[in-house]
């Protein structure tokens, strides 16, 4: 009777030295295709700009407080304060969104001097963001002033800054994680057990 074909040590390295690699490039291509799809699931609205801008300093102070998102922001849960130097809030009534666009009407009789816009919206995935900006208005409102369109007229360049965003926590990162381990723990096991099974061909 022929004894059973025994494999030889090179044999098994180059079968160890072939599946290692391609698990390799299998537990990556899956860790690209998590990635790419947490990416999209983090992608959360946010803030594309406010008027008055960040730090601008405005002839007047503006009937109305405008942010601009990059989708359309819930009414429901969305508040906007104009606070002035003193912590007086001058805001009046809610906030109304057009479009893209979350406006806060001032109260009339809202002195000149240095405001402070804290906003709280609710994007239209369901997150809250928060923030806040600042701006100088050189005047109080004027008497008799009618509806307009944006803000008073700027009387200093306006820096292009970033107003500031805090978004809720995410875990899907950790989930990423866990979910790598998970793929390296496989790999592993792959890689032992076909230790395991060409030990006992030998």
């Amino acid at each position: 009777m022929k004894s059973p074909a025994r494999h030889r040590p090179d044999e098994t390295n180059m079968t160890l030295h072939k599946l290692v690699p391609r698990a390799f490039v299998a537990i990556m291509a899956l860790t690209l295709m998590l990635f790419g799809s947490a990416t999209a699931a983090l992608a959360h609205d946010s803030v594309t700009g406010t008027s008055p801008s960040d730090g601008a300093t405005v002839q007047s102070m503006p009937e109305k407080i405008e942010i601009s998102m990059s989708n359309t922001p819930a009414v429901v849960g969305s508040e906007v304060q104009v606070l002035d130097a003193s912590g007086t809030n001058w805001a009046t009534g809610g906030v109304d969104v057009l479009d893209k666009v979350a406006t806060q009407h001032v109260s009339p009789g809202a002195p000149a001097g240095d405001y402070t816009v804290k906003w709280r919206l609710v994007s239209a995935d369901s997150h809250p963001l928060e923030g806040e900006f600042g701006f100088t208005a050189t005047a109080a409102a004027t008497a008799g002033q009618g509806a307009v369109a944006g803000p008073g007229v700027s009387v200093s360049p306006e820096p292009q800054s970033t107003p500031e965003v805090v978004q809720d926590s995410n875990t899907a990162p950790w989930a990423i994680v866990g979910l790598v381990v998970v793929l390296l723990g496989i790999v592993v096991a792959m890689v032992v057990l076909a230790r395991r099974r060409l030990a006992k061909e030998d």
